[in-house]
């Protein structure tokens, strides 16, 4: 008897198929990092040591995509995506730019959703709107740290 529920569970009993997360590197900064509320980053925030080696700022949403499917693809064929936005603050700008950046990598048929990792210092009601209406048709997550 399993006395938990497992987030793989959960993916799979609201979209019937397996889900694996693609880490997405949109080249986001955060408070802790520009100065504003400090400098240095915070003790848990090495990048490196979680992204994998497609996930770099350079390249754009839908290509760390590509490559991030092509990673997995040989290991599960059958599979829907989620865009997981995780290196530092992922709703850190202007919500202009932010809608542009998630709705890219909701534009990959193979994408169901979007996980988002970020501060509960660096989110709007406006922003939470915007992820409200998106939830209407994707799958949204939303990570504090």
């Amino acid at each position: 008897m399993v006395r938990y529920l497992n987030y793989n569970t959960v993916l799979k009993s609201e979209f019937s198929e397996r889900v694996q997360k693609i880490s997405i590197n949109a080249g986001f900064t955060c408070p802790n990092r520009d100065g504003s509320k400090g400098t240095g980053g915070c003790t848990y925030c090495n990048n490196q040591t979680f992204s994998p080696d497609y996930c770099k700022p350079a390249k754009s949403v839908s290509q760390q995509l590509e490559e991030g499917i092509a990673f997995f693809n040989h290991k599960y064929e059958a599979q829907k995506y989620l865009a997981y936005f995780q290196s530092y603050t992922n709703t850190y700008d202007k919500l202009e730019n932010l809608t542009q950046i998630y709705e890219e990598a909701l534009n990959n048929p193979k994408v169901v959703g979007i996980v988002i990792g970020t501060r509960p210092d660096c989110v709007s009601d406006e922003l939470l709107d915007y992820f409200a209406e998106l939830n209407k048709r994707y799958y949204v997550m939303i990570e504090f740290t």
